[in-house]
């Protein structure tokens, strides 16, 4: 008999990446026996007229995580088959647990908010980040940041700008801070600047940016190379996504675990 997974229950849904198929089937047949899996979808293909459900697993990498998040308005719960996944709170053999916190519902809530990207008569929404990059052959670029507080000026191959969520992504490769999620602000990075004293800049998340590039580049959002553009605005989005995690789950336990920031290293640890 299938359980209920609580009050107004709809059943769980189900996506993947294509490479780990294998393990997203694993997780159906584990699941199915107890519960109403209602979709098992590849994560590349479209999400249109998918049942209701509760809430969303999602198996794979933090890709796979974010192409779903962009495509559904529902909670997800990542189970890692990837590399790092900042966005999973369990692993493909961590399914027993996983089937104990979905019959007692027993998750927290993690929410993260969005930046709005305007450019060219277009929104679009990051969760990680928005990059402005010039092409390999194309020369160094001049980028004027205009807000609130003044302007700054960044002579560069690009510019990062990224949530908190992001900080811990393409920005920190490139020397930014890592910010805690529930941060009010977010973080312009650039890249491979002709100045080595530039450094990431942190700005409160109620400010307004406006960069001008001196020459097209590409805006790249979230991973996805979305246009050629020389000038974007960018503000904090009113949209925010859920990832549900379990009661014992902490920010600074995920950091440790996955890039070895603030770990210890005396005593065994």
């Amino acid at each position: 008999m299938m359980r209920n997974i609580g009050e107004g229950s709809r059943g769980l849904g189900i996506s993947y990446r294509r490479d780990y198929e294998k393990e997203a089937l694993i997780v159906y047949d584990t699941l199915r026996v107890e519960f109403d899996v209602v979709f098992f979808i590849e994560s590349s293909q479209p999400f249109d007229n998918l049942p209701s459900a509760r809430a969303v697993i999602v198996v794979g990498g933090d890709g796979t995580v974010l192409r779903t998040l962009k495509k559904i308005q529902l909670p997800v719960i990542g189970v890692k088959a990837g590399r790092l996944g900042f966005f999973s709170s369990y692993h493909v053999n961590e399914l027993e647990k996983l089937k104990f916190d979905l019959l007692n519902w027993r998750f927290r809530e993690d929410r993260r908010w969005l930046l709005k990207v305007e450019c060219n008569g277009r929104i679009l929404y990051a969760l990680n980040d928005a990059v402005l990059q010039k092409d390999v052959d194309q020369k160094i670029v001049d980028f004027h940041v205009r807000m609130q507080d003044g302007t700054f000026d960044y002579h560069a191959d690009g510019l990062v700008i990224s949530t908190p969520t992001g900080s811990s992504a393409y920005a920190l490769a490139l020397g930014g801070p890592i910010m805690l999620p529930n941060v009010e602000a977010f973080e312009i990075t650039p890249m491979a600047p002709q100045f080595l004293a530039t450094r990431s800049l942190v700005i409160p998340s109620s400010e307004n940016v406006v960069v001008n590039a001196s020459d097209p580049v590409n805006l790249v959002v979230d991973g996805d190379v979305v246009a050629k553009v020389s000038s974007i605005a960018v503000s904090k989005s009113e949209h925010e996504i859920v990832l549900l995690r379990p009661l014992e789950y902490d920010f600074s336990s995920s950091i440790k675990e996955k890039i070895g920031y603030g770990r210890r290293i005396l005593n065994g640890y």
